[in-house]
Parts: structure tokens; sequence; C-alpha cells
């Protein structure tokens, strides 16, 4: 399968304008306003509104369109950047098209970032965020997550938080290229991933764990027993290093009885989503995202109803 020509464009674009400034020898703030002016550029569907909240004590982007504004679903979303880069903003693309496409209001939490602040607290962020929905009163069948990259192993890392403290969990899970497993002793043998590189991943985790065990479940899902989470959407790319992530994942969510659904895209790049509104297999791609959650909200309405 060829990918379309503006796929090329933009792998073409993420390599030669983006990769060159995620690597160790730029200093992490340069990371991330290099990282924010590439993704400025990237396209938000109209109609949809964005504004600054709080969420549990934690920053967040609320997105909405005028039709979804008392919505009774909700979208907890978490940004990725290997702990050290990202926001909110730079993950609009995704987040707006989720918030026209699933009639949801999508939170987005400007959780914290290492290293000025390593594990838990970006764990810690988004446990605070999710409690906050529930205290708001949204009912966890009416909430979905989703997160990509380091956001997506953030996701599967907060349901193992909720299975532990014995919170209900959400109607369910999507995890874009999730990065599962902090040890990196298993990444995809991929000479040409337009974005990664080993390197840049090894920076993350070691400002993310600061000496904290990589093998601890908490920092690697992959690790950990994922019986009892919700029904799970995997994304990933076959042309990423952290595609064997994402096939791990699938295999023991599988193991453990969860209804999952893992969809590796040919040709794609690691967070090619970014990209959807541009790129057609990355609207594709969103839009799956969106249907996928339209489906197990309104699946628990319907059973509620009943």
């Amino acid at each position: 399968m060829r990918e379309s020509i503006p796929a090329r464009l933009a792998r073409l674009t993420v390599r030669s304008c983006l990769k060159p400034a995620l690597r160790p020898a730029f200093p992490v703030p340069v990371q991330r306003h290099w990282a924010n002016i590439a993704t400025r550029t990237l396209s938000v569907p109209f109609g949809v509104r964005f504004s600054r909240s709080s969420l549990g004590g934690v920053p967040t982007e609320i997105v909405r369109t005028k039709s979804n504004a008392r919505s009774e679903n909700a979208v907890l979303f978490l940004h990725g950047g290997a702990f050290m880069i990202g926001s909110p903003v730079s993950h609009r693309s995704i987040t707006g098209r989720l918030a026209k496409h699933t009639g949801a209001t999508i939170f987005a939490p400007d959780y914290r970032l290492a290293p000025e602040h390593p594990f838990p607290a970006a764990l810690d962020d988004v446990l605070a965020s999710y409690r906050a929905l529930l205290a708001q009163g949204y009912a966890a069948e009416r909430i979905a997550i989703a997160g990509d990259s380091a956001g997506g192993g953030l996701v599967l890392s907060l349901c193992l938080r909720l299975r532990s403290e014995g919170l209900a969990q959400p109607a369910c899970v999507v995890v874009i290229s999730p990065w599962a497993d902090l040890t990196l002793t298993q990444l995809a043998p991929v000479a040409d991933d337009a974005l990664l590189r080993a390197a840049w991943l090894n920076q993350g985790a070691s400002a993310y764990l600061q000496g904290h065990s990589a093998r601890d479940p908490l920092v690697s899902p992959l690790l950990a027993d994922l019986a009892g989470l919700p029904p799970t959407l995997i994304q990933a790319a076959s042309k990423e290093i952290l595609r064997d992530d994402s096939r791990r994942v699938a295999e023991l969510l599988s193991g453990a009885g969860v209804s999952v659904i893992h969809r590796e895209f040919p040709c794609m790049w690691h967070d090619f989503q970014l990209y959807a509104g541009v790129v057609p297999e990355a609207t594709q791609a969103v839009d799956e995202i969106a249907q996928f959650i339209n489906g197990n909200l309104s699946s628990h309405s319907r059973r509620a109803a009943a």
C-alpha cells in the first residue's frame, strides 16, 4: 500500500523540521520551543472553541463545539512528548477533531513535565484530573481516556492506578503509538522513523525517572497485569521505533481478556495522527478514534436506558 502525496510531504516536513530538534544535544527548553512552533501550523477544524481552565488543580484546555457545550460525555486527552515537551496546544489537531466528531467535551490537562517534575508528577496530575471529572458529575461510563506516545503510556498507567485505588474505569481508552516500556529494550528495528530516535527516548526516560526504576509497572505498563482495563483501541504506524510496544500491548490486553482493537497503518510514521485534516491517512485514523469513542459511550447509554 502506497502513502498519499500529502503524507509524503508531511513526512518530509517532520523529518527535516521537527526531528532535528528532538535530540539530547539540544536543551529541553529549546526542544519545547521548537516543537511548539512546528505544531502551530497543524490543521484545527472550524467551529471548535479552546478555553483554559483547571481540572483537579491541573491547568487544562477545554475543547468544545457550540453544539456540545453541555455534553454529558467527556474525553480526557493526555498529550505526548516523551514526558518532556508538548502541551494541549500542540495537539489541537487531534482534540479539536475529536470534539467535533464525538460531541463530547475534551479535557486536555497540561500535566507537569520532566525534568523539572519527574515521576510520579505527570501520573498524579492526570489522576487528579480524572477524579475531578467524577466530582463534576461525569459518570465513569460517560468518560473516555485517550493519549498519544508518552501520553498513551500514561493512559495505561492511569488505568492501573484507578484499579489499584478502587476507582471506576472509564468506558474505553484509546492509545496512539503508546510508549509503554521505558526500559527501551525492545524498540522496533525501523531505520527510517521520520520523528523518533532512540537517543531522544533515552533522554526522556532519564528525565522522567531520575533514578526511579523503569521496571515499575506504573512507569512501564507493558510490565503490568492489564486485566480489568476497559475496551481499548490501539493505533500505531508501521515505520516507527515504538511500533512493537503497540503490538505487545495488544497481545497483553488480549491475553488478559480485555476487548482490544489493534490498528497498524502501513507507511506511516510516529504520531502521524497530528496531521489530521491535511493527510488523508491521519484524518481517517482520528475519525476512527472518534467512531470508537462514540460506539463505547453510546453503548453505555443504551444499557443505562434499558
